[in-house]
């Protein structure tokens, strides 16, 4: 089964795939969210064949939903709606971080300034990596033992 992991965000979006037997995950694309970006990923999800979605679901370290988890749920449900696809969900905590310090090699990551022109390119390219982090989190959960 063939999987696309998506990291949502307001200004950007993260997507990544998995191989064909839905074990591993790697980064595709970064988009802009913009009112065409579920057309586009429609059509990356048609062109490599995708079975379902994983959609990172954006939660507070309660357990709670956050701010932006309800956007996130109605995104979900336009990509179901669009594609027919089944969506499921994987808590995303910690997966830009962690895709900043795994593609930077920073070793106190939480210590980087986010702001600023300098950072910007680092920021867009997380997004497609924080996508396949919460792809593969879903993917191992997925491994019998």
């Amino acid at each position: 089964m063939k999987y696309c992991g998506i990291d949502y965000g307001t200004k950007r979006i993260g997507v990544a795939l998995s191989n064909t037997e839905g074990t591993i995950a790697f980064p595709e694309i970064v988009l802009e969210n913009t009112n065409d970006v579920i057309d586009k990923i429609i059509s990356i999800t048609k062109e490599h064949d995708i079975d379902s979605f994983v959609i990172g679901e954006s939660l507070m370290g309660n357990g709670q939903e956050n701010i932006i988890n309800p956007a996130i749920k109605k995104f979900a449900k336009k990509i179901e709606e669009g594609s027919g696809k089944k969506v499921h969900f994987q808590n995303e905590w910690g997966s830009s971080v962690m895709a900043t310090a795994h593609h930077y090699g920073k070793g106190n990551i939480a210590m980087e300034r986010w702001s600023g022109k300098s950072n910007k390119k680092k920021r867009e390219h997380n997004d497609a990596h924080a996508a396949t982090i919460i792809l593969q989190r879903y993917l191992d959960a997925q491994k019998v033992i």
